[in-house]
């Protein structure tokens, strides 16, 4: 039952981020012509909150609402890009669209994301995620609230940190 309810919450899922597109592609037609063809969405404005190291942008897709107790935003990294250590209360989905980069959750093993993967942030646990060393990433983030709280933020993915788990990719080629 658990698997079935997955899957439909997946259907559904694509089939609203698919909705989202259409419009955002019919509403931005112009804008969408000066980005990168092969961009599902625009890169949207550079983070300076410090909660991210090197260059990284976000596009707003959706906000919390009535109707919807979460947001959704387009993540695009630029080589090297990544998260500070942060954690969710009510967890976080991350569906890659470009390029190939690195979720690691508090004391387990980098895991290497590329195009197409969905990635499934467990609540409260404590992770990072971004680019790889060579390669931007951009991922669509949806993250739930608790309250009025979405991510809890906590200290920088160190240099150790970040190059060590780059040493896992480095003899991998792209997909």
């Amino acid at each position: 039952m658990k698997s079935i309810l997955q899957t439909f919450y997946v259907m559904l899922l694509t089939g609203v981020l698919i909705g989202l597109a259409a419009c955002n592609h019919h509403n931005n037609n112009k804008e969408m012509k000066t980005e990168n063809s092969t961009t599902l969405f625009p890169k949207g404005d550079k983070l300076t909150n410090g909660y991210f190291s090197g260059e990284a942008y976000l596009q707003p897709l959706l906000a919390k609402d009535k109707n919807n107790d979460f947001v959704l935003g387009s993540v695009t990294f630029e080589p090297g890009a990544r998260t500070n250590w942060h954690k969710h209360p009510k967890g976080q989905v991350l569906i890659v669209t470009e390029g190939e980069g690195l979720n690691q959750e508090k004391g387990k093993p980098v895991q290497i994301i590329r195009k197409g993967d969905i990635i499934n942030v467990p609540e409260n646990v404590e992770h990072w995620h971004g680019a790889s060393a060579n390669s931007k990433m951009v991922h669509i983030a949806i993250t739930n609230y608790l309250g009025d709280t979405n991510a809890i933020w906590l200290n920088p993915v160190t240099s150790e940190e970040y190059n060590e788990a780059n040493k896992k990719i480095i003899h991998h080629a792209p997909k």
